[in-house]
């Protein structure tokens, strides 16, 4: 089974994106593969391939996580794109306020999930929320009227994290939630 441990957002901010993510479609060609609006989150650790018995592993560790925050809330700033937006392969959405938060859950779950032999990543943690990819591996031309600071600004309440199995198929990823912690 294929595992990654997510954050999610209110079932407001979904509908607020998703009007924005309308104007994109329009704007945007067609190489772009959109994500489903049900599928977005905040991925923290992706996990890859792993055996059932190593479930239980993991959901063990995420139910002994304690972390406390006084931001219960993120805030969308702008759109960004990976690996820059000269060269956009992927489009996501930036955190701004509640990026600390998200990055220090990041930090303990990669040292928890490193007590069962899995990986860290080697990438700089850049909280977002993808919203599309290059069908074709080429590049994206994202208008300057899109990256403006007052496109986006839209907040989401964050109150749980939560493991899911990703299952593919032709029709996109099936996101199946496995356990969720709520945050104090």
């Amino acid at each position: 089974m294929r595992l990654f441990i997510a954050v999610d957002i209110s079932e407001r901010s979904r509908k607020l994106i998703n009007r924005k993510v309308k104007i994109l479609k329009k704007a945007f060609n067609s190489d772009l593969k959109w994500a489903a609006k049900e599928n977005w989150h905040l991925t923290i650790k992706f996990l890859g391939e792993c055996e059932k018995e190593k479930k239980k592993l993991i959901i063990e560790k995420l139910e002994n996580i304690n972390i406390k925050s006084e931001i219960n809330y993120i805030q969308f700033s702008k759109i960004d794109a990976f690996p820059n937006l000269k060269a956009a392969k992927v489009i996501y959405l930036k955190t701004a306020k509640g990026s600390e938060f998200l990055k220090e859950l990041n930090h303990i779950i990669e040292i928890e999930m490193a007590k069962l032999d899995f990986e860290k990543d080697q990438r700089k943690f850049i909280p977002h929320l993808t919203l599309a990819r290059s069908k074709n591996n080429g590049e994206i031309n994202i208008k300057s009227n899109f990256l403006k600071n007052d496109f986006i600004n839209i907040f989401s309440y964050i109150d749980s994290f939560s493991l899911y199995e990703s299952r593919l198929s032709s029709d996109g990823p099936e996101y199946i939630e496995l356990f969720t912690k709520k945050l104090k």
